[in-house]
């Protein structure tokens, strides 16, 4: 081979590597950095992993009356099987907030409160410090009265709606149930995710007496559907039918079966779009003890949380 020939070929040469050299630098199509793994995703912007945390929310009948003479010892094994991070009551008929407390350690739950003392008042308990925003009573006007609470950076509203199908005090020309209730709802709403709108996680749940559009596939023709629609233009998810297509009933259980009417979802939990996207689990629990202990079926979700210290 001749001089030129011999140097015309070892510059090709080193050429070709350094090609080879700067691909071996570039990622392959499978490490693609616009096709993250799901299983690996994180809050954007931070390295921290998640947590997971599981709400119950629960309407009691009347304080658990059904296991009082057992000294709620069976609510209290059932909470402890089921271990929720925190939990939404309905019908705390009868407890003050120190006997309240007193039941929630009972269960791991060293934090309570309640949004009055008398009638049929909500509650919430936690495994975690309690910081409560309002008290929503009857001069809201609210029938039962409202919780908005934060347990770490998570906003918590718990309710329970006017449960009558005529409006209060005698007022049926002032309206009709549905109509209070609509009263009731936009109430909560101003004073809770309406009012804070910069702030992204939101938990809203309770006994609502009245039917959402989710479950129309459930429902007769005219069911009155506005309380929720309500809800559900206002920023918020269904964590139970956002993420399955099946009607699951909170009411009638085994307990009033016979008297209870017609399976019916009247207990919601609601997620803003923040805590929707984080929600890993969602249910109705059907077992022993919620069958025969109270007329509603409790809801549960599970989620991941990113710890922010608050």
């Amino acid at each position: 081979m001749k001089t030129h020939n011999i140097i015309d070929f070892l510059r090709r040469m080193a050429f070709g590597g350094t090609l080879l050299a700067a691909a071996a630098l570039l990622p392959a199509c499978d490490d693609d950095p616009a096709v993250p793994d799901e299983e690996l995703t994180t809050d954007p912007g931070t390295s921290v992993q998640p947590e997971t945390l599981r709400f119950i929310n629960y309407n009691i009948l009347e304080g658990m009356k059904l296991d009082k003479g057992q000294n709620f010892d069976n609510f209290v094994e059932w909470v402890k099987e089921k271990d929720p991070d925190f939990m939404a009551l309905c019908e705390c008929n009868y407890f003050t907030e120190e006997s309240l407390t007193a039941l929630a350690n009972r269960y791991g739950h060293p934090y309570a409160v309640l949004c009055k003392e008398t009638g049929y008042p909500v509650g919430l308990t936690s495994k975690y410090p309690i910081e409560l925003r309002n008290r929503l009573l009857e001069d809201v006007p609210l029938w039962h009265g409202a919780i908005h609470a934060r347990i770490k950076d998570i906003n918590v509203v718990v309710l329970h709606l006017y449960p009558f199908g005529t409006y209060p005090n005698g007022q049926g020309a002032a309206g009709t149930g549905d109509a209070y209730r609509d009263r009731e709802i936009n109430c909560i709403l101003d004073s809770t995710i309406r009012r804070y709108p910069v702030e992204p996680l939101w938990l809203m749940s309770g006994d609502f007496n009245s039917y959402s559009p989710k479950d129309a596939d459930a429902m007769p023709a005219g069911t009155y559907y506005e309380t929720h629609s309500t809800v559900l233009r206002s920023g918020y998810f269904d964590a139970l039918r956002d993420r399955h297509s099946q009607f699951f009933r909170s009411v009638p259980t085994l307990y009033n079966l016979e008297n209870g009417g017609a399976p019916r979802r009247i207990d919601f939990i609601y997620a803003s779009q923040g805590m929707m996207r984080e929600i890993t689990d969602s249910r109705i629990i059907y077992d022993e003890f919620t069958a025969n202990y109270s007329d509603h079926y409790p809801v549960m979700i599970e989620f991941r949380h990113y710890p922010s210290g608050k």
